[in-house]
């Protein structure tokens, strides 16, 4: 073919053969050129094709969720009778603890209903240069978010550090105060996976932990005291939706013993208790004035040992009581256990969610019932003779 061209621009151009050589390489080098540049164009196409495929697949998909969450909120609306537009969140909650009732341990076994995108996996949008090389510098550690949390952590750091060099050594100020952070804890791993969107092992996460503590540590960490507590969270939640009755109480601590101790506010039936309940005790219990041993009734004696026995510090704190109102054989004693459960849960989170399944932590609101007209009781009724 290059013959045959060659030798028809001898015969159109004579004396031309070097012109028409030049173009005859200008025209393959141009034809090569393109090939090389075709091949890596249709590979990278193929990959970006394939990612626009997943990621219009997970959109529609995160579509059909958010329609089918939607439908369900209405429905769920139109049962409770209320209104599905001023519907919120909590009040799906509240809804859906109605209608579902459970007692299972683990609260991630519970039934819920939450928008799709707060429960599904988030996709991970990469952004791509016309060549198809991502422009996230860190995106093949294959942790990109991860490590730029550390890297955020090592300027923020420097940040703290240059502060304080600039302010305190040089004499400009005197205090040089750190972040406050009792009360709070720092996330746990799978919360710190959840918000970074990638799987971390423990390892990494113990890095990331050594990282936080050392920026915690330094003075005048309280510049960064924003950035620091978006990965704390308090200690105890908050038991409004969990409890019915008196919350949790606060932990005071005794300015002369030393110890721990909460109070608390009860009620059963007509009788009203004042409990209050001391960490490192030896199990000694004075309700108006009497010990354990003053209870004739074993019930009685079984019910006041009942918080303690479920979370297991039976012997460890000592239970100071008063009661007033008419109470009876189990009243009082029911009264009392209440404080008592509230007490330990404060003092110790951990039996919090034992005592709760076993129902210690739940007021009982029943009272007794009136008799009524023409009857012997509240429920009895008189024997039906025929004459």
């Amino acid at each position: 073919m290059v013959v045959g061209n060659t030798s028809a621009l001898r015969m159109l151009l004579p004396g031309g053969v070097g012109i028409a050589r030049r173009l005859l390489s200008a025209d393959l080098s141009a034809t090569s050129t393109l090939t090389v540049e075709e091949r890596p164009i249709k590979r990278i196409g193929r990959a970006l094709e394939t990612y626009m495929k997943l990621c219009k697949e997970h959109t529609s998909m995160m579509a059909r969720e958010r329609a089918d969450f939607e439908l369900g909120r209405r429905h769920l609306a139109n049962i409770m009778n209320m209104d599905a537009h001023t519907m919120t969140q909590e009040d799906i909650d509240e809804a859906i603890k109605y209608l579902f009732p459970s007692s299972l341990f683990d609260l991630k076994a519970r039934p819920v209903m939450r928008p799709p995108d707060e429960i599904l996996p988030k996709f991970r949008q990469l952004s791509f240069d016309d060549e198809g090389r991502p422009k996230d510098s860190r995106f093949y550690t294959l942790l990109p978010t991860f490590y730029g949390l550390l890297s955020d952590i090592g300027i923020k750091t420097k940040t703290v550090t240059s502060f304080y060099n600039d302010h305190f050594v040089a004499g400009k100020s005197t205090e040089s105060e750190s972040v406050n952070i009792s009360g709070t804890q720092w996330l746990s791993r799978e919360k710190v996976e959840k918000k970074l969107g990638e799987k971390i092992s423990e390892e990494l996460y113990t890095h990331l932990l050594m990282a936080f503590d050392y920026l915690v540590s330094l003075p005048c960490s309280a510049v960064e005291e924003k950035f620091i507590m978006q990965y704390r969270e308090p200690l105890t939640a908050s038991t409004k939706s969990k409890l019915f009755g008196p919350p949790i109480p606060e932990v005071t601590i005794c300015p002369i013993t030393q110890r721990r101790n909460t109070t608390v506010r009860t009620r059963c039936k007509d009788t009203v208790a004042q409990v209050q309940v001391l960490d490192a005790g030896v199990g000694k219990f004075d309700v108006n004035g009497q010990g354990l041993h003053e209870f004739r009734h074993l019930i009685a004696r079984e019910i006041l040992l009942a918080p303690m026995i479920v979370a297991g510090v039976l012997g460890q704190v000592d239970v100071i009581a008063t009661t007033t109102g008419s109470g009876g054989m189990t009243a009082l004693p029911r009264a009392v256990r209440h404080g008592i459960a509230l007490g330990i849960a404060a003092l110790y989170p951990e039996t919090m969610e034992p005592l709760r399944i076993s129902g210690l932590l739940t007021s009982d609101p029943r009272k007794k019932e009136r008799s009524k007209v023409n009857q012997p009781g509240a429920r009895a009724k008189w024997i039906w003779k025929r004459r």
